[in-house]
């Protein structure tokens, strides 16, 4: 008995000269969440982790019982802060916080910090729980972290949060209008034995760093790819906050872009256009799709831009917006069949047949695909899936006022109800 004591001390006093983790809301298997047990509290909660152990250090076993309960509940469209901790903050680098809906096979990214992410503290962040955020009981808020100096590693830390619409919260600034949480980028993973790989002595510009970001490095530097040691194209940032590892909370310059696409979509008569997603070399993932039996997946190798540019995108998707009336589905889908996408349709728009399974959406698809890229959406309207590396993607739930068009093609092709103000009537 004395030995272990001695042991877990060891162990415990180790951490304070380790890295750093995520505090506050309280990650699995920490000694701080009021849920962990032993055996299973990781007094190295501080180091980075292994390929094996993504996502989560492993500790995502731990969902379904009582260790895995929820610690926080979060409200779509507030806004909150989250904290880090620890003894060796390798001069800061570069965050991405993240929530995952399935268990950890995806992880959507609300917010990225380029620069100063930890602090040498470890710090206070700030971030907006973006207005359309699918609630959800058992979902998985990630903390990731690249960091500046040192070996190249990648840290993540997990917490089982509640998404919640009568939760209590601050709301959030006001801006013209939110990035879909469907449209919102998977978080960056580097330094694992995947696509890439991340310089010592830079704050890493994510290649996909979502509409929210806060920008305050004063060495940025692009993530490389691991195959060639080429530089992975960098992501659009804003320069907010100061600095200190308290986020201002604002909105960044590629969420003002999407804002005014979106805009500019709503006025234009109702009529649908596509526009094609940037095509950064992933592979795999649910947005980002590779087919399994592929060249590209076997390299993994940079694409060059010329190459990039006569390649159709499998991310073009149609949003068709009514001001009135509502523009009918079957238009939408004529017009991205006639000029939405250069490439070949994956398959005309079928209804998808429901698999049966229990709590699964109305026409869910499961088990393996063979229409690599290609998006699904329920019979009903109100979810979406997509073909990736193999396999149908778990079933995502439309943003609140929205809902697609049922069927399976390589566009999704949604359709979103506008205010219109008449005399005497309402919505």
């Amino acid at each position: 008995m004395q030995m272990r004591s001695f042991l877990v001390a060891a162990l415990a006093a180790g951490t304070a000269m380790a890295h750093m983790n995520m505090k506050d809301p309280t990650p699995l298997a920490y000694k701080g969440n009021p849920n962990s047990k032993e055996p299973n509290i990781d007094y190295s909660i501080t180091s980075p982790i292994t390929q094996a152990q993504y996502p989560c250090k492993g500790y995502l076993k731990l969902l379904g019982t009582p260790e895995g309960a929820s610690v926080k509940t979060y409200a779509p469209g507030g806004q909150y802060s989250m904290s880090v901790e620890g003894g060796a903050a390798h001069n800061g680098g570069s965050c991405q916080l993240s929530l995952s809906y399935d268990k950890g096979s995806t992880f959507t990214v609300i917010k990225s910090f380029i620069g100063n992410c930890p602090t040498s503290s470890g710090g206070t962040f700030n971030f907006n729980m973006p207005s359309d955020t699918p609630e959800g009981d058992e979902v998985v808020f990630a903390w990731t972290w690249v960091n500046h100096t040192g070996n190249r590693e990648y840290y993540m830390s997990c917490a089982v949060v509640s998404i919640k619409g009568g939760a209590a919260k601050r709301d959030a600034p006001a801006m013209k209008r939110d990035t879909a949480f469907a449209s919102r980028p998977q978080v960056f993973q580097a330094n694992l034995g995947g696509e890439y790989c991340t310089k010592e002595g830079v704050d890493t510009v994510f290649p996909e760093p979502g509409p929210d970001v806060e920008n305050t490095s004063t060495s940025p530097g692009p993530a490389v790819l691991c195959s060639t040691g080429a530089d992975a194209p960098e992501g659009s940032g804003s320069d907010s906050g100061s600095g200190s590892g308290s986020s201002a909370g604002a909105g960044s310059s590629s969420a003002a872009a999407a804002t005014s696409q979106a805009q500019a979509t709503s006025s234009a008569a109702a009529q649908p256009t596509t526009t094609a997603a940037s095509q950064p070399s992933i592979t795999g993932g649910v947005f980002l799709t590779v087919n399994p039996g592929s060249s590209a997946a076997a390299s993994s190798g940079a694409v060059s831009s010329s190459a990039a540019a006569s390649t159709p995108t499998t991310l073009s998707t149609v949003v068709a917006t009514s001001a009135a009336a509502g523009t009918s589905s079957a238009a939408a889908s004529s017009s991205a069949a006639a000029g939405g996408n250069s490439g070949s349709p994956t398959t005309s728009a079928k209804i998808p047949t429901t698999t049966g399974g229990a709590g699964g959406a109305a026409g869910a698809q499961s088990g393996a695909c063979t229409d690599e890229g290609a998006w699904a959406c329920a019979s009903d309207g109100s979810s979406f899936q997509r073909c990736a590396s193999g396999q149908w993607s778990a079933a995502m739930p439309m943003a609140a006022g929205t809902k697609c068009q049922a069927g399976i093609s390589d566009t999704l092709n949604m359709r979103r109800r506008s205010r219109v103000r008449r005399s005497g009537t309402g919505f």
